[in-house]
């Protein structure tokens, strides 16, 4: 087990400088928006679509190849690969330039989630994957946040002024991107002590086609409508709130990023950390006692928990509030992030998991990432028309969205708990029920 606890601890640092990297304009909207003299919809497709389309449409085939090939090597391409992308963003003389560097980083990135899950639970016996693989996800629960923090120390330390490297000058936003690459080397060469392991559980595994997958999911639709959906209407709210938070605090409070970085940094961070954690007792708490739809239904804490606090934090007159009440947003988020995978794969044969959460993270990921900051923008810009009215655009956005939400997780306990004995009624006997069949 100590050499299984060294991998988890070199792809959880792996995870997280991936975090820097992805999130690292989000702290540089203003004078990369000066800068290349765009607007708020085009900064929010470059920290946004440029980056989602290929990390969620590669994503697919990329995880089909971790299947079938070395997967420490694929994820020691990737990160070589989004590090020099992120640093080739600092070096961007052009917006196209720009965006063609972040969706680099998006193609570097697909490939690690579905090789590290791989990778851990083949060093990790059955028994104990449930603790590794949530060791391994509070590094993405809290990631967000870190990046915030790391992304905020960096330019901290980069002289107003920008420095002279060579002969040649660069601002400080172009230094941030520069040291948010920079680690890659360094763990490039750490990864080199991860072994690839032997495939488990190989030897007869029964095989789902897509086509099996797709005739479960549809004769379980009003299941899987609701649980595939309401994890990409959080994304949409949670990166379009991290995405815009540093620029409402230099614009309603005039905070400087390398400042509001750090508070968000470790707000995010904690945050995310005691929303899993308390979606995880939830979760196993709720099924122990036996209640019905128990990990589906702790989405509706979730939303709760969400909705009010989404619609209130930019509007709050002073730092303490708004930071306070977007802590408990960011809580909530992470609640019903964290209780998605459980509620997915306790539904669904294991020949048909991969499938439906590859699905999960497309529908999230090009949603999320894509359209949540764009939404935003889109408000902001063209509804407002005036970039001071942020504060409003993202509650025009957040509220409606949490609405459905609520709707899709409280419309969808029946449905759920009926797909579940289903589903255990199968298990314990095949034959009554061939999968992907009613």
């Amino acid at each position: 087990m100590r050499e299984a606890a060294l991998v988890i601890a070199i792809l959880w640092l792996v995870t997280l400088f991936s975090q820097l990297d992805r999130q690292i304009p989000a702290l540089l909207a203003q004078p990369i928006k000066a800068a290349f003299a765009i607007s708020d919809t085009q900064f929010s497709f470059l920290q946004g679509y440029a980056f989602a389309l290929t990390y969620t449409i590669l994503g697919v085939p990329l995880g089909r190849l971790v299947d079938r090939t070395h997967r420490r090597n694929l994820i020691l391409a990737g990160l070589l690969f989004w590090s020099l992308m992120t640093m080739l963003a600092g070096l961007a003389t052009s917006y196209e330039q720009l965006l063609l560097a972040r969706m680099g980083v998006g193609i570097g990135e697909a490939v690690l989630a579905p090789a590290a899950y791989s990778i851990i639970a083949d060093y990790v016996p059955p028994d104990r994957r449930g603790r590794a693989l949530a060791v391994y996800y509070v590094s993405l629960a809290i990631g967000s946040g870190a990046s915030l923090f790391l992304g905020g120390l960096i330019l901290s330390l980069i002289p107003p002024e920008g420095l002279v490297i060579g002969g040649a000058s660069f601002q400080p936003w172009q230094l941030a991107f520069l040291a948010a690459g920079a680690p890659g080397l360094p763990l490039a060469l750490l990864l080199l002590a991860v072994k690839e392991p032997v495939r488990r559980e190989q030897a007869g595994l029964s095989h789902a086609s897509i086509r099996d997958f797709l005739r479960y999911v549809g004769v379980h639709r009003a299941t899987f409508a609701r649980l595939l959906t309401y994890p990409a209407l959080l994304a949409v709210i949670g990166y379009g709130v991290l995405a815009w938070a540093p620029a409402l605090f230099q614009r309603s409070f005039q905070m400087p990023p390398a400042r509001s970085g750090l508070i968000l940094g470790a707000l995010v961070a904690l945050a995310g950390l005691a929303g899993t954690v308390l979606s995880g007792f939830l979760s196993d708490r709720w099924r122990a006692r036996k209640v019905p739809a128990a990990r589906f239904r702790v989405t509706l804490a979730a939303w709760l928990i969400i909705i009010p606090a989404a619609a209130l934090w930019p509007l709050m007159p002073s730092l303490v509030l708004a930071f306070a009440l977007l802590a408990l947003a960011v809580a909530g988020f992470a609640l019903g992030q964290a209780a998605a995978p459980a509620s997915i794969q306790e539904v669904l044969p294991n020949a048909m998991r991969g499938q439906a959460i590859a699905l999960y993270l497309l529908l999230g990921g090009l949603l999320g990432i894509g359209f949540g900051p764009t939404s935003v923008a889109l408000m902001t810009d063209y509804v407002f028309g005036n970039e001071a009215m942020l504060p409003y655009a993202l509650v025009a956005v957040s509220v409606p969205a949490s609405l459905i939400g609520l709707y899709l997780c409280w419309s969808g306990q029946a449905p759920y708990a009926r797909t579940l004995a289903k589903f255990q009624l199968s298990a314990d006997n095949p034959t009554t029920a061939p999968i992907g069949r009613p």
